[in-house]
C-alpha cells in the first residue's frame, strides 16, 4: 500500500525514528523546527505517513473525527517537544488508521 505522502509525492518523514532520537535528547533545535513544520502539513504529518486509501478531505486532512484530532494532537505536542506524548500519539494514530483500513477493506461505512 501507499501512503498518502507518497501518492502526493511529498519527502517521507520516519516519525518513529525521529520520536527515537528527541526522547534521547539527540536532536538539535532546527530539527525540533523543522519537525514542526512538517508536522505542520496533512500530507508530511503522522496521518500522512498512513495509507493513501484513507478517506479525506480535500487539504488531506483524514475525514475521520478521531484521526482528525489525533493528528492535530500530534502537531501539538511536536511543537511543545512533549516526545513521549507525541510517541502515544503516534501510536494511537497508527492504530486508528489500522481499523480505518480494515473497515474499508470490510465495506463499512467509515
Amino acid at each position: 500500500m501507499q501512503t498518502y505522502c507518497e501518492q502526493e509525492k511529498g519527502t517521507p518523514f520516519d516519525w518513529n525514528e525521529f520520536l527515537e532520537r528527541a526522547i534521547r535528547g539527540e536532536v538539535s533545535k532546527r530539527e525540533c523546527v523543522v519537525a514542526t513544520n512538517i508536522a505542520g502539513d496533512w500530507v508530511t504529518c503522522a496521518c500522512g505517513n498512513q495509507c493513501s486509501i484513507i478517506p479525506r478531505d480535500v487539504f488531506g486532512c483524514p475525514l475521520d473525527p478521531l484521526l482528525d484530532v489525533q493528528g492535530k494532537v500530534f502537531l501539538t505536542l511536536i511543537g511543545l517537544e512533549k516526545w513521549e506524548k507525541a510517541k502515544e500519539t503516534l501510536l494511537k494514530i497508527e492504530k486508528r488508521s489500522e481499523e480505518i483500513i480494515k473497515e474499508i477493506g470490510d465495506g463499512k461505512e467509515i
